[in-house]
């Protein structure tokens, strides 16, 4: 042990990365537990100068006890300055420690909580711009061996720097590799993946040391099979060789990301069984510690989730049409499109009554074949042509050229592709190039709107230095009560693009851009603090969730009878 005076500590964290939110963070916190064999894990985030909990996870065998101080912690707050605990020293050291007991930690502030509920040993460790911390019940994690290394004197010099009255050399459970974050957000919003899982190598051979299957997936599988089985608990027990052709082998020992179709694969071992569960393709990607595997399921856009993505995607983009494409039996058809209402103004003034959207929903394409659409589901990466009417190699040149299309986008997503483009009008934009386009959260949107019933989504993104609405969409049902009552086309989503909320405030949009943090306004028509409050009060606009992620933040909401 070591003492010192605290001298002034740096305003800036050793903490950075990308905030974690949605489906990414609760992959996270599940396979994390599953890999270090802990009970459960925090992730805590930086809200105006206090780390709070942003999310949590409990294993289902831990419940109880453990539950109750998950339960308790999350009322709990440190703040992310002045505090010597371990908590706000892992945030400004960016250096994971573990406290062996947890019970008799003076410095940690939950240490009663702990001993009271029969938490051991508790880790923390930098994660996405916060702190993950995960912890045991059942055993006690070991600290460093008697053969202590060499201090890391720069480090104790920082401690010191930050606050920190006591030094204690202490490090994770062995062999305990850290989860892939960025990978993992990367599998499911980018991906559109079904469900992900971390291999680790071990004397040789790689095995499954966490996984997680998406919520979605899970009730999709037990609706259709009728038993919990998934292709990641059926994958638990495989052992592959390192030197093998095995896709996950190659993917480690060439250190580049590799994507496998199932029905054309020549080496994966589980080719039977990702057939069974319906599995179209496998991505996998080479992390620390081992190769971290998603797949790409045949669970699909449909309703509400798919006219939203549908919207946005033109809205973020600021294209004039979008198609979402799905294969059956080898084949691409079109299963939902969108047009704007600038695009067919547009259209009918030239008169006329159909788009390329439209008459796209007559052609099938080949998912074998060399086409926009089957190149992006077969690699699993954005395509685009400049000028669809002018490239031969382009199947629908002659439709683009009729409709004035120019440039086309495909992108993939769950259970297909979703192509979006320009045209030569001024009702779109331009792209020259591939346009920067945001992921939209598809399963916090489908959570949104057909697991709660939300009347709205709102995508938020930052545009200098004000967030303002780039993406917005309102249910038949809620515009048609809004017509009925009002007699107008606004919504509570349209309304909100003239609104620009200050990125530094303190509303709930940007603090949870900042901070990482979700956000539930139980009644938005008396928060204050919501910045719409009188919006939300014409509207009918009453709970409402605010979700941060990669791209943007997410809100959406609940509507009672209109006011």
């Amino acid at each position: 042990r070591a003492t010192a005076t605290a001298e002034a500590r740096p305003t800036v964290p050793m903490v950075s990365g990308m905030r974690l939110s949605g489906i990414s963070l609760a992959a996270a916190l599940e396979m994390q537990c599953a890999a270090a064999g802990a009970d459960y894990a925090v992730y805590w985030v930086n809200v105006n100068g206090q780390l709070v909990v942003g999310g949590h996870y409990v294993k289902p065998a831990a419940q109880g006890k453990c539950a109750a101080f998950v339960k308790a912690t999350e009322s709990f707050q440190v703040p992310s300055d002045g505090c010597s605990g371990p908590l706000s020293t892992v945030y400004h050291l960016g250096q994971a420690i573990c406290i062996q007991d947890a019970g008799s930690y003076k410095q940690l502030k939950r240490k009663d909580l702990a001993a009271e509920h029969g938490v051991k040993s508790i880790c923390f460790a930098p994660c996405g711009g916060g702190v993950l911390e995960y912890g045991t019940t059942t055993v006690a994690w070991m600290q460093t061996p008697p053969d202590c290394p060499v201090m890391p004197k720069d480090e104790i010099r920082k401690a010191f720097q930050y606050g920190t009255t006591t030094v204690a050399w202490m490090q994770t459970p062995p062999d305990c590799p850290v989860m892939p974050k960025d990978e993992i957000r990367k599998a499911f919003e980018d991906l559109g993946a079904s469900y992900a899982m971390f291999w680790a190598l071990q004397d040789g051979q790689f095995s499954v040391v966490a996984d997680y299957t998406s919520e979605s997936w899970a009730k999709d599988l037990l609706l259709n099979r009728g038993d919990d089985k998934t292709f990641c608990s059926e994958s638990r027990g495989l052992k592959i060789d390192v030197g093998g052709s095995e896709p996950v082998a190659e993917t480690a020992n060439l250190g580049i990301e590799i994507r496998v179709t199932v029905a054309e694969s020549l080496t994966l071992q589980r080719k039977a069984l990702a057939a069974e569960f319906g599995l179209k393709a496998l991505h996998l990607m080479p992390v620390e510690g081992g190769v971290l595997e998603c797949g790409i399921s045949a669970q699909k856009l449909t309703g509400l989730t798919l006219q939203a993505a549908l919207k946005m995607r033109c809205d973020s983009a600021g294209s004039c049409y979008a198609i979402y494409w799905t294969e059956t039996d080898g084949m691409f058809s079109v299963a939902g499109a969108y047009v704007t209402p600038e695009r067919r103004k547009a259209l009918r003034a030239k008169g006329l009554t159909t788009d390329f959207a439209d008459a796209s929903k007559y052609l099938t394409i080949s998912a074998d074949g060399d086409a926009l659409v089957s190149t992006c589901a077969r690699h699993g990466t954005p395509t685009f042509i400049a000028n669809a009417a002018a490239t031969q190699t382009f199947c629908r040149q002659a439709l683009a050229g009729e409709y004035g299309i120019e440039s086309i986008v495909c992108k993939p997503v769950k259970g297909g592709v979703l192509e979006f483009g320009t045209s030569s009008g001024p009702e779109t934009a331009t792209w020259p190039d591939m346009p920067p386009c945001p992921d939209l959260p598809k399963d916090e949107i489908k959570r949104a709107l057909e697991d709660l019933g939300a009347a709205y989504v709102i995508f938020w993104q930052l545009r200098g230095d004000y967030y303002e609405v780039t993406a917005e969409f309102a249910t038949p049902d809620h515009e048609r009560a809004i017509r009925d009552r009002y007699g107008e086309e606004d919504t509570f989503a349209s309304v909100s693009r003239m609104f620009a909320l200050p990125a530094d405030g303190d509303g709930y949009v940007a603090t949870a851009a900042r901070s990482g943090k979700s956000f539930i306004v139980p009644n938005a028509m008396e928060e204050v603090r919501l910045k719409r409050q009188k919006l939300a009060q014409k509207f009918g606009i009453r709970e409402v969730y605010i979700v941060p992620g990669k791209d943007g933040v997410l809100e959406y909401g609940m509507a009672t009878e209109i006011a």
